[in-house]
């Protein structure tokens, strides 16, 4: 694949114009109806997502324009491309485009069969211009998250020695968003303080860590992500996300492998689910069909 693209599209032959541009190039097409949607996605896919492709409507263009700036305010987005597609060249849809950070705009010519062709193009003038480069592409972002923690050296040498002295060896994985980087490692130093001295703190970048509690049982881990939850509390006082999920050797799996593919759900999981903003009791059976399927994304 060569990434996902996320577009919010309602003319039917334009979506077919995209649709079929997109996956005859291999890309991952995410779309959203709604603003919920929207959000939601962006919460789940994050870096993996490649650029966003709106078409802006006569009605509703100043809300949409309004949108747009939140994407920009939310981490990960900041520098998204985004390219609109707009009914017509006006200087209303065009300085609302500049203003709201829009990175291309396609007028709707009048007549719109041209778009055939000429959209297609450039969306792939627009793809060109966003540097992706070999093995850190982004949609492979997770996996090399997932494979250079489940071969982490001090990691299989914590369990080693757990073997050999019959002990456990419980891990807590923890993902932060909406922090500026220096905080996150803040965070980090902040959280240590707050460990045994036994306890380590393994971190993959500046996003995901790992609390390494040696000895530390199955049922004594909860006071462990209890700690980094206050921890983080206390610091960041509701800016920002912490979503954690634990598993223990032996209990839940004897290979470093397991054992970070069971925290990588259990964090995806805890992802998807923030980001219901209504209760489960008011979403159609539609909606619970959606949230349910996003949660088998990464099994």
């Amino acid at each position: 694949m060569a990434g996902k693209v996320l577009i919010t599209v309602g003319d039917m032959f334009i979506k077919s114009v995209i649709l079929k541009y997109l996956h005859e190039k291999g890309f991952e097409i995410l779309e959203a109806a709604e603003e919920i949607d929207l959000f939601l996605k962006l919460d789940i896919f994050k870096e993996s997502i490649l650029y966003y492709i709106i078409q802006i409507n006569q009605d509703t263009f100043r809300k949409q324009y309004d949108m747009i700036k939140k994407i920009r305010q939310k981490e990960y987005f900041e520098n998204m491309p985004v390219m609109a597609i707009i009914p017509e060249i006006s200087k209303e849809y065009i300085e609302g485009a500049k203003e709201a950070g829009v990175n291309d705009v396609v007028p709707v010519p009048a007549k719109r069969e041209l778009l055939r062709n000429y959209l297609p193009e450039r969306i792939s003038a627009f793809t060109t211009k966003i540097p992706v480069t070999g093995d850190e592409c982004l949609e492979k972002i997770r996996e090399n998250i997932l494979s250079d923690l489940s071969t982490n050296s001090d990691m299989e040498n914590e369990i080693k020695r757990a073997s050999r002295g019959n002990y456990p060896v419980s891990f807590v994985m923890g993902r932060v968003s909406g922090m500026h980087i220096g905080l996150v490692q803040e965070f980090y130093d902040n959280l240590l303080l707050q460990m045994r001295e036994t306890d380590r703190i393994v971190n993959y970048d500046y996003r995901v860590f790992i609390i390494v509690c040696p000895f530390t049982m199955k049922k004594h881990v909860t006071e462990i992500e209890k700690k980094a939850r206050i921890t983080f509390e206390k610091m960041f006082k509701g800016i920002g996300k912490l979503y954690i999920y634990s598993a223990t050797y032996p209990d839940d799996g004897e290979r470093l492998e397991k054992l970070v593919e069971i925290m990588e759900k259990g964090v995806h999981d805890s992802i998807v689910i923030s980001g219901m903003r209504q209760p489960l009791n008011t979403l159609s059976k539609d909606k619970l069909e959606e949230f349910k399927n996003m949660l088998k994304l990464y099994k």
